[in-house]
């Protein structure tokens, strides 16, 4: 009985875990140096705050002796920019933003994963550079500061964006409804996928 419940337990524990995450492969051609993944994420927020989560996208890549890079981003709104503040910035004018680095993560966390071709990898990750650097008038920081309005230009916008690069290539990008948050966003994806 006791073995039943452990193998009952491993079973629920997979397909949970499955329900949460989607690997996909995009890839065309063979890249003989790497292998090349963007990762498009959502996560509820931290604590009870009842906000509606987070959005985000992850690039890695890893050697065949598995030598791994990885950095995941989001957009979300500058340090300065109160809660009330950011939600006002649905209705109103945007608010000060950036891309920045994720440092958090939750068990809720879902992924859809994707391999893809160097080429579509570097495309994609250019969306995350800073505009200037591209003009030769580069910033001190790496920050890469963007407006930021909940519902347009936001957290579900940079990863849509980004998904966008991949859509030549089979991935399927559906449209964001108006109200919709990162987490409900992410498994339409994850199910159109």
């Amino acid at each position: 009985m006791v073995l039943l419940r452990a193998s009952i337990a491993i079973v629920a524990i997979v397909i949970a875990s499955s329900a949460r995450a989607k690997d996909i492969d995009l890839r065309n051609q063979t890249d003989t140096d790497r292998e090349y993944n963007v990762a498009f994420c959502a996560r509820p927020s931290p604590g009870s705050t009842g906000l509606p989560g987070h959005m985000f996208v992850a690039f890695s890549s890893v050697t065949a002796t598995g030598e791994r890079t990885f950095v995941a981003l989001g957009h979300t709104v500058g340090a300065d920019v109160s809660p009330a503040t950011a939600v006002w910035s649905y209705f109103g004018s945007p608010v000060d933003g950036l891309l920045k680095q994720e440092m958090y993560t939750a068990i809720e966390q879902q992924c859809l994963s994707a391999r893809v071709n160097k080429s579509d990898f570097n495309r994609a990750l250019a969306l995350t550079e800073n505009p200037l650097a591209s003009l030769g008038l580069s910033a001190a920081s790496d920050t890469v500061l963007q407006e930021y309005r909940l519902g347009a230009e936001d957290c579900m916008t940079f990863a849509t964006g980004v998904a966008q690069v991949l859509v030549s290539r089979g991935l399927v990008v559906p449209d964001r409804g108006s109200a919709e948050t990162p987490m409900d966003y992410l498994k339409r994806l994850i199910d159109a996928n």
